[in-house]
């Protein structure tokens, strides 16, 4: 089993808080996210002389070929290729791109014609189908059929939607590469047995000619990309004013990922043309590591909170004057001004403060010396609601309800760095439509700096709420905004202190539909659920991309909006005693009428160890004992069925 070490980076909050060593999460390689998708730049017009839009119905313009050949090669007889797929990534550890592991294909890449088709390798598809040893390196590649007139271009680029996770042996080594490749004749080309750009030059009788580029420079072990990325890279020395320009995309590495292309565009480089880059964070995140809040609580906003944006230069021409223009609610502010050489980027910030409570909508614009040539690429909207007592890293809209399986058993949890002392009374969580009535859940809150936190499944826990039962009728539709919040008071409240770092959690215990909402676009490793979502089911903690909808309550006033189930059932089934317990536990349960009840209780896979059917039962109080000396320690669910109706709750055994 591959092993990935995704490290949690410190998180700096402001002036008031304290920077954190974040506890890191050892995993296996499908401890990966369920989804993908942050700010990404878009296609804009040009004026392209050639263009691919990897259609499927048109595979033959491609020509397929590998290494394997290569007699001696550590890739010699790794028979991998390339294909035309009209879906995303299938191997086992597709979930980094919203798959589920279990064999079937993800969705494709939201490339702008991704419905007819990509090209795309998927290295973990053929890493578990041929029993993959680690030793093994794959080297592939797809070139176009046809030759591409570039004679008349004096100057010229490429540009590529994409979508790429980044294995690199497990170890961060640099042993992956993706690159652009091109040839004057198609049968000249960069040596394949090298793997870096230095040697990616041909010799066509006048000296070497640059002529290979990295697709994704810098990527490490667990580095994904956006979904997609547009990325454009300037391939003039190899094919400007060429009259024969051959284009191949090559992969290698050892049991990585999946890499996705689509829309694929040669066009004249411009001489002046900068463009906001696949990085936009009113929180600069990347270098700050201040979590993007899109709900804030106005106590707990950093004193030099800044928004950023990466600035690309993609013309020829060296950009002077490059500056970024943020307009906070009609408070102007400039950075200040930088030169990019051609394909160089740099982030550029501007520092604000939100005026009080409210919507934030800030405007960002590049600007620099010379006229841009697409200036459609050079502004960005954002926007985030100030707001009072409570906390959330959502922006208030479901946009779509999880886990996709609501009958596992889970725990989902939202992350928060506290700037200022503040007093934690309650979770709040968005439960969504189709959730079972009547269902027990729970709200923890988890300190992220205990060393158990995110190793085991209830580490750092700090205070729990009481179990609550869910209420017919409040629950939320999916792609709408949120008008129902579920309130789960913490048995204690908790004095939270500047510089703490907390998750708020909520957990089902599986057997019946609980869903909550997960919202927008969050970091890798600021997010996560508990349950069986790896690669065969394997329960862990699992990071997710899609904020779950989880807020913390600072108001003292808040009042319990959800209820312990009544008698509407027909039954009530009270609680285990004792629990935890290692002997005999007894369930109690009320019946108002003479009804049919059985009883089944879960381990932690889901696997049935004790079932006991009833048959018909009388009216009044009656009892289930266990005896859970034999079991192994761990949590479990019992289930109690009452004429088809359940009640379930969690025993623990020590």
């Amino acid at each position: 089993m591959k092993q990935v070490y995704f490290f949690l980076t410190a998180m700096l909050v402001g002036t008031f808080a304290t920077a954190q060593s974040l506890q890191p999460v050892n995993a296996a390689k499908d401890k990966l996210s369920f989804n993908k998708a942050s700010y990404a730049p878009t296609q804009i017009d040009r004026d392209a002389f050639w263009t691919h839009d990897c259609n499927s119905a048109n595979c033959s313009d491609w020509v397929f070929d590998n290494a394997a050949d290569e007699v001696g090669a550590p890739w010699t007889d790794i028979d991998i290729n390339f294909e035309c797929a009209t879906a995303g990534p299938s191997g086992p550890y597709n979930q980094w791109a919203g798959g589920t592991g279990d064999g079937s294909a993800a969705n494709s890449m939201n490339s702008s014609t991704s419905a007819n088709g990509t090209l795309m390798v998927d290295s973990d598809l053929f890493g578990a189908d041929a029993g993959y040893d680690a030793a093994w390196v794959e080297n592939c590649w797809v070139t176009t059929a046809n030759p591409i007139d570039c004679s008349v271009e004096e100057f010229v680029s490429i540009s590529i939607e994409t979508r790429y996770r980044c294995w690199d042996n497990g170890s961060s080594d640099d042993s992956e590469k993706c690159f652009i490749e091109i040839s004057r004749d198609g049968v000249n080309w960069p040596d394949v047995s090298t793997l870096t750009v230095e040697e990616g030059t041909v010799d066509y009788g006048a000296g070497p000619v640059q002529s290979r580029w990295e697709v994704f420079e810098g990527y490490g072990t667990g580095d994904g990309s956006d979904n997609p990325s547009l990325l454009e890279f300037d391939i003039t020395e190899a094919a400007g004013n060429q009259p024969t320009v051959y284009i191949r995309f090559r992969w290698s590495g050892t049991w990585g990922y999946s890499w996705e292309i689509d829309d694929i565009q040669l066009y004249p480089t411009p001489e002046n043309d900068t463009r906001i880059d696949n990085y936009a964070s009113y929180t600069d995140y990347e270098r700050t590591f201040v979590y993007e809040y899109g709900a804030w609580e106005q106590s707990q906003i950093p004193a030099d909170l800044q928004a950023a944006v990466k600035a690309y230069n993609v013309g020829y021409a060296e950009q002077t004057g490059v500056t970024l223009e943020l307009d906070a609610n009609g408070t102007v502010d400039g950075s200040d001004a930088i030169t990019l050489a051609n394909q160089q980027n740099d982030t550029l910030a501007v520092p604000y403060q939100p005026a009080g409570v409210g919507t934030v909508n800030l405007a960002y614009t590049l600007f620099a010396d010379a006229d841009d040539e697409n200036p459609g690429n050079n502004t960005l909207e954002q926007s985030f609601e100030v707001t009072n007592l409570t906390f959330g890293r959502d922006d208030g809209n479901a946009y779509i309800s999880a886990p996709s399986d609501g009958t596992d058993d889970y725990i989902a949890m939202s992350l928060y760095d506290i700037v200022e002392d503040v007093t934690i009374y309650a979770i709040d969580v968005a439960i969504m439509d189709g959730s079972e009535s009547f269902t027990p859940i729970v709200a923890h809150l988890f300190d992220g700096t205990e060393d158990t936190f995110l190793d085991e499944q209830y580490g750092g826990i700090i205070v729990s709420s009481q179990e609550y039962d869910l209420v017919p009728g409040n629950t939320n539709a999916e792609g709408e905004a949120v008008t129902t919040w579920y309130h789960f008071i913490l048995n204690e409240p908790y004095e939270a202190s500047a510089g703490d770092w907390l998750g708020a959690g909520f957990e089902h215990y599986g057997g019946a539909n609980v869903q909550y909402g997960e919202s927008k676009f969050t970091q890798d490793q600021t997010a996560f659920i508990y349950g069986p979502f790896g690669s065969g089911s394997v329960y862990d903690w699992y990071y997710t991309n899609d904020v779950p909808m989880i807020r913390l309550n600072f108001d003292a006033n808040v009042t319990e909006n959800v209820n312990e189930v009544a008698n509407t059932q027909g039954f009530e089934m009270f609680p285990s005693f004792p629990n935890p317990t290692n002997a005999v536990t007894t369930v109690k349960f009320n019946l108002d009428n003479a009804s049919d009840v059985s009883f089944e209780m879960h381990d932690i896979t889901g696997k049935v160890v004790y079932s006991l059917d009833m048959g018909t039962q009388a009216p009044g109080m009656n009892s289930i004992t266990v005896d859970a000396s034999d079991f192994a320690a761990g949590a479990y669910t019992y289930t109690l069925t009452v004429n088809g109706e359940r009640a379930t709750d969690r025993l623990m055994v020590k």
